[in-house]
């Protein structure tokens, strides 16, 4: 779930607008309430709370709340305690998993003295993926692209709602990757009237894999999906993640189809107050839904404070998982882009004049440039020549954009 989301939702809307002239917001009147995030599963691991605090419109940085004392207590007697690490999170200090016909109690105890509590709850029935697949289409809405789609059968009539979320990682691999590097130093240029250009050149191997990376996100919208009004208690096609096939702003496209992608999905059973909650959130954070005159100030959750405000929702959830791999031809589209555009230059270190003196710099000047200060890297050179070629970093060095440690996961 977004920050903005927990925050006022009159203000998380007015963020989630795109305005033909640019409006500049100010916060008029503020309160501090505290945020949480908090789902436990049936998964033995260590498991993740989130807390923090409202701020205010012009406020970038989220807000930690630091040094609280929290808690997970069930009816059995049993006590999980949660440790806040380097990033803010607040960490079970023991694995543990929500076991069925368990009621589970949040508590949170801040350092100013207020404390909050949530309503009792128990973890859900278990339901699984039965198929997680992509199939190219061309959508009345979005155009074409590559839709992944979730199937999932329930023969328990108690898994009717449904909340989802998902992590893609991608392979890159650099177009122009080179092992050799090259450092420029001791420049100079000389005062005659064309002002040729003078430097030592360094080169160096390369110690590190630069060719084959990896790269990562998770989704930040609310999926969910309801069987209710069904004939059928079944998941049929749900679409979980849109790929464009034509590059636009800001949106993602098929070039992290390139090399191998890879997706997995998680799909979360929720009772129905954590599903309406969930549902709500979403519509609101709907920019068709911004100017309607009925908005609430915030969204109430299952937490609890006897003096203080506090918004989110504490949820105990089966999950169920599954990932797949697959490349660009297995959805039948063509080869796609690199991630980016790729300038590729090949300058000659031989032309060190301006010739007519029209105070345009010269090859030898423009390599240097490029490559100290324009973030291109050398892609290939060899001794005895004078020509190097040149291209950004990104399709030189795919440490730039992404990781090259492999995943454990991962299969190529």
């Amino acid at each position: 779930m977004k920050k903005n989301s927990y925050i006022f939702i009159l203000i998380f809307s007015f963020l989630a607008l795109s305005c033909r002239e640019e409006i500049e917001l100010e916060t008029d009147t503020f309160e501090s309430v505290l945020v949480v995030e908090a789902t436990v599963t049936n998964e033995l691991k260590h498991h993740e709370i989130k807390i923090s605090r409202t701020s205010v419109l012009e406020e970038t940085e989220q807000i930690i709340e630091n040094n609280a004392d929290v808690i997970i207590v069930d009816n059995a007697g049993n006590s999980f305690n949660f440790s806040q690490n380097t990033e803010g999170v607040y960490i079970s200090d023991n694995l543990f998993e929500a076991l069925p016909n368990v009621e589970y109690t949040l508590e949170i105890n801040t350092t100013n003295g207020a404390t909050y509590s949530s309503n009792q709850q128990t973890l859900t029935p278990i339901s699984q993926i039965d198929n997680l697949y992509a199939e190219f289409v061309n959508d009345d809405v979005k155009g074409p692209g590559v839709q992944i789609f979730v199937d999932s059968e329930n023969s328990n009539p108690n898994t009717q709602y449904f909340r989802y979320d998902f992590e893609e990682t991608y392979k890159i691999v650099a177009p122009h990757d080179y092992p050799v590097g090259v450092n420029f130093y001791n420049y100079e240029t000389s005062p005659s009237l064309c002002r040729p250009v003078y430097y030592d050149i360094d080169f160096f191997d390369k110690t590190q894999e630069e060719s084959i990376c990896y790269s990562s996100r998770r989704n930040t919208e609310i999926i969910q999906a309801s069987s209710i009004n069904l004939s059928q208690n079944t998941i049929s096609r749900l679409p979980i993640r849109f790929i464009t096939e034509d590059a636009l702003d800001d949106v993602i496209d098929t070039s992290i189809l390139r090399d191998r992608y890879s997706i997995k999905v998680r799909q979360y059973i929720q009772n129905l107050e954590a599903y309406n909650y969930y549902k709500l959130i979403a519509t609101l954070g709907n920019t068709e839904s911004v100017l309607s005159q009925n908005q609430p100030g915030f969204v109430v959750g299952n937490l609890n404070s006897l003096n203080n405000k506090v918004v989110g929702y504490f949820e105990v959830a089966s999950v169920a998982e599954q990932r797949i791999f697959f490349n660009f031809n297995d959805v039948n589209i063509p080869y796609p882009r690199y991630l980016y555009e790729c300038d590729y230059r090949e300058l000659d270190y031989n032309d060190n004049s301006n010739g007519d003196c029209d105070g345009d710099p010269n090859d030898r000047n423009l390599l240097y440039i490029y490559v100290t200060s324009e973030n291109y890297e050398l892609t290939n050179y060899l001794p005895g020549t004078v020509t190097y070629s040149i291209a950004k970093e990104e399709c030189v060095n795919c440490t730039t954009i992404g990781t090259n440690i492999q995943p454990d996961f991962w299969i190529d």
